[in-house]
């Protein structure tokens, strides 16, 4: 199995820390030296790629379909063309969907609850 990090081990350092009484921050440059060009995309960058309320409803319906993850991270694509989002990310929100929907129960009690609302022999 192939694993990666996206951690480059950058000295570069900002501290940043709220002022007292106020609404500000006050950010200290520490190092701002880099070991790493920059990047030319932020695909697959966590902050860049998080789904929007209205996507997450999207994902939702589409799950919901049986629709298939390409499907529907082609369809996120198309309903915003600067979506930045990744299958993994689409995999994980499917993942987070049908775990708020399934609530307390795991998988396996999950399908024994549908199996007997749905009155199938088990």
């Amino acid at each position: 199995m192939v694993t990666s990090t996206r951690k480059y081990g950058c000295p570069f350092k900002l501290r940043a820390k709220p002022v007292p009484g106020g609404e500000w921050w006050m950010v200290k440059l520490i190092c701002e030296t880099h070991n790493h060009t920059l990047t030319k995309s932020l695909s697959g960058h966590p902050y860049v790629g998080r789904l929007t309320k209205d996507e997450k409803i999207i994902l939702g319906d589409m799950t919901k379909s049986m629709v298939k993850p390409k499907n529907i991270l082609f369809t996120l694509k198309e309903y915003n063309a600067n979506n930045c989002t990744i299958m993994r990310q689409v995999y994980n929100a499917r993942y987070a969907y049908c775990s708020s929907i399934r609530g307390s129960n795991i998988e396996m009690q999950q399908l024994m609850k549908l199996l007997e609302r749905d009155m199938y022999i088990h």
